[in-house]
């Protein structure tokens, strides 16, 4: 196979992204959303970056990595870094950035940003109907939050969730282009 990479400059400020998950073959839904992205990083002079989400070690196969990529190729798609054209921010592999990943989980907990929660998304959304509250984006109830600011900087034993802690009362939101 002949890799191509683009020649954008890395100065422009639009980054967008392709992130396939290498657990089947690519159907015409992924060609068009790839495309859309392909076409919005052209649109605005930006870059496509291809990621590999490869974080389900039970579900993800290398050769459907290479899959993807000759099928994306075949599509006429190309993109500025990736798995198969390097880059200055790679790896672009997933589970090649799990340090970076846990490094970030840490500044997190260890500054209160975040806490561990074992209430399922269920849980939440039967609290939210029986307290009449929006059952389609819910807030996390107060009382489920724990009291204290920081926790010690290990993940707490068995399955659980981590939540940002917000201040009450404020909502943050944000516009994802």
């Amino acid at each position: 196979m002949t890799l191509k990479k683009d020649v954008s400059s890395e100065e422009n400020s639009y980054r967008g992204r392709i992130a396939p998950t290498p657990s089947g073959l690519l159907h015409a839904g992924h060609a068009r959303t790839f495309w859309v992205a392909w076409h919005r990083s052209r649109q605005f002079k930006g870059l496509l970056i291809f990621r590999t989400e490869d974080l389900d070690p039970l579900r993800c196969k290398a050769n459907l990595v290479d899959a993807a990529l000759r099928d994306l190729y075949w599509l006429g798609l190309s993109w500025a870094e990736g798995p198969d054209v390097g880059g200055s921010l790679g790896p672009y592999t997933q589970s090649e950035r799990m340090g970076r990943y846990e490094n970030a989980w840490q500044k997190l907990l260890a500054n209160g940003h975040i806490y561990p929660c074992n209430r399922s998304r269920k849980e939440l959304r039967s609290y939210a109907e029986e307290m009449g509250l929006d059952t389609m984006d819910p807030l996390y109830p107060i009382e489920w939050r724990p009291d204290g600011h920081f926790f010690k900087p290990e993940a707490p034993d068995g399955d659980v969730a981590w939540r940002f802690r917000v201040p009450e009362g404020r909502k943050l939101t944000f516009i994802d282009g």
